[in-house]
């Protein structure tokens, strides 16, 4: 084959590998989006389902997160779904607590089980912040 040609071939591969790999997103971006509605409005809904929601888009994303973020995205995963369980435990819905006649009804033991689940969702400041500025630099979304 003519270096000419053989040249020509190599340049044509090496185009079409960079379209191919360049084409499309990593499953990682491809969770983030999918589940952004979810991570964009974490703790706008103050209700069982709504926490469920999010611990499940917090999952979703930590299966696929690198390994460097994903003990991050699976922290909040667990401590979201902590305050689902917590709230399970009581027999109270997270949108009951502000409902003076049903908190009164709970257990001094369960209302310590929901506050130590609410303290550790609280305590992951620097997870939140950690994969805010890790889909920014890898998938170029940006999370409020």
């Amino acid at each position: 084959m003519p270096m000419s040609r053989t040249a020509a071939v190599v340049a044509t591969v090496t185009m079409a590998m960079a379209s191919l790999t360049g084409c499309g997103t990593s499953p990682y971006c491809q969770a983030v989006e999918d589940n952004k509605v979810a991570l964009n409005s974490l703790g706008e809904q103050k209700t069982n389902a709504a926490y469920l929601q999010y611990a499940q888009a917090f999952r979703a994303v930590a299966k696929v997160a690198p390994t460097g973020i994903r003990k991050d995205w699976t922290k909040l995963a667990d401590v979201t779904q902590g305050i689902v369980t917590a709230q399970r435990k009581a027999g109270i819905n997270l949108e009951e607590m502000l409902d003076a006649d049903k908190i009164t009804k709970v257990s001094p033991g369960d209302l310590k089980r929901i506050n130590d689940a609410y303290q550790a969702f609280n305590n992951t400041a620097d997870e939140r912040k950690a994969v805010v500025k890790n889909v920014k630099d890898e998938c170029e979304i940006v999370l409020s």
